[in-house]
């Protein structure tokens, strides 16, 4: 199959090596790679084994709930096992009492050979409190992937514009290649007729060699940026020579409305977890106190104690409840309340100081985004410019009224100035991406949904 970059074959050359990866429509959209990554990526799969991880935790921490059943036995064998005691029995016979004989090997014992008995927690405040923290914990782990999911996706739109970014530096590579080898012939004529100085000669030459050098660096990036790019998204094999992006799937650098206010703020991931974090001290705080009430449970069975129990009977169905009051531990309740108070606090101040850095950096991010609307527009009108003094001075060399060093400096002020113009517009993509991060908003605007996979 023929890939469909004609466009990159024509800026860096003719490649060697594997074919082109298919994707959908051609050419790979930012939205399949980020999607592609937050469903094959080694960091999403990750992210969503700890948040099985946290579910099954939270089942665990659950059973408190439920009646716990078990069957145990001390059936066994014993070579005293046999042995027997002859004794009164306490009933007599015409005025004598009556000799029985009974086994010395469950004389006393109260130890059954068959347990089958169900235990069941009526009253435990302390560690139905653990049980909240532990599904406050599971909320949190969920926060958690949330938050990586936006941290892949600002991974995978900085590879993927990097990438952007050096097929567009590469193009205008080979276009100073271009320009330099026509001004290097240029040169050459005017010296050979006595109207260059070798100094130029020189500097024109040497101004080629750099240009190629360039440019050769450069294919070096774009094939590294490349391999970058595909092992982000899930990618376990070498990476499509010529992996074709496209640039317009890109969205408008431009923020949105609600990302600095304060539900937006309050709904940030970093902010949630945080929040989560202190009620889950305010749980642990709630089952330290309840280290003073009692506990209450409750036990039942069916016992088996063997067929040469020393009793009048074998077996017997049985219910109790244990219940424990404490009356002192050594002070360790009142320290274990002291303890949770403290984190609790340290968890409050650690959410508000979190909450004004947050701000503070969302606005900051929102203003330089905005600082930098016409930027993009400008560097572009410059290079223009830029160009077009160029194209006038080599005009103005081929009618031999300019000389080499004008058409040089043209050149390198036309280079410079299309370089900043395609950093301008790149640096604001990425400007963007860091602001819908920060607001815990990029992979919604890049995906929607999310996308889900077998871990």
């Amino acid at each position: 199959m023929w890939c469909a970059a004609a466009l990159v074959i024509a800026l860096v050359g003719p490649a060697t090596g594997p074919a082109c990866a298919e994707t959908d429509g051609g050419a790979l959209t930012l939205r399949e790679a980020v999607a592609r990554a937050l469903r094959e990526g080694r960091d999403a799969k990750i992210a969503r084994l700890e948040s099985a991880q946290a579910d099954a935790a939270v089942g665990k921490a659950r059973s408190i709930y439920w009646p716990h059943a078990a069957v145990s036995s001390n059936a066994g064998w014993s070579n005293r096992q046999n042995d027997t005691i002859n004794a009164a029995n306490g009933q007599t016979v015409n005025g004598k009492p009556v000799v029985k004989q009974y086994p010395l090997s469950t004389l006393g014992s109260n130890a059954a050979w068959l347990s089958v008995y169900i235990d069941q927690v009526l009253f435990d405040l302390s560690r139905w409190h653990g049980v909240e923290r532990i599904e406050l914990e599971r909320e949190a782990v969920a926060v958690q992937e949330a938050q990586q999911r936006d941290s892949i996706s600002f991974v995978v739109t900085e590879r993927y514009v990097t990438l952007l970014r050096l097929q567009r530096l590469a193009a205008a590579d080979a276009e100073q290649v271009r320009q330099a080898e026509w001004l290097d012939r240029q040169a050459a004529r005017l010296f050979d007729a006595g109207r260059a100085l070798p100094g130029e000669r020189e500097h024109v030459a040497l101004t080629l060699e750099e240009a190629r050098i360039r440019a050769a660096q450069r294919q070096q990036e774009l094939d590294q940026a490349r391999t970058e790019l595909w092992r982000t998204i899930g990618g376990t094999d070498e990476a499509p020579l010529l992996l074709e992006l496209a640039p317009d799937s890109v969205p408008a650098a431009s923020a949105s409305p609600d990302a600095s206010s304060d539900a937006a703020l309050r709904a940030a991931p970093e902010l949630r977890i945080l929040d989560l974090r202190r009620r889950m001290e305010e749980a642990t705080l709630a089952a330290a106190r309840a280290g003073h009430l009692p506990t209450l449970s409750m036990r039942g069975g069916y016992f088996h104690y063997g067929t040469k129990r020393f009793d009048s009977f074998e077996s017997e169905i049985a219910v109790g409840v244990d219940l424990e009051i404490p009356v002192f531990s050594g002070f360790r309740t009142s320290n274990t309340i002291e303890e949770a108070s403290m984190a609790l606090e340290a968890a409050r101040l650690r959410y508000d100081a979190e909450r004004e850095t947050k701000r503070a950096r969302v606005n900051e991010l929102a203003q330089r985004l905005a600082a930098t609307q016409q930027q993009p527009q400008l560097a572009e009108r410059r290079a223009t410019l830029a160009d077009e003094r160029r194209r006038l001075a080599d005009l103005a060399l081929q009618a031999q009224r300019g000389s080499v060093r004008d058409a040089l400096t043209a050149r390198t002020e036309a280079d410079h100035a299309r370089g900043a113009a395609i950093d301008a517009y790149f640096d604001r993509i990425l400007l963007w991406a860091d602001l819908e991060r920060e607001a815990g908003l990029l992979a919604k605007t890049l995906v929607g949904e999310p996308a889900t996979a077998t871990p």
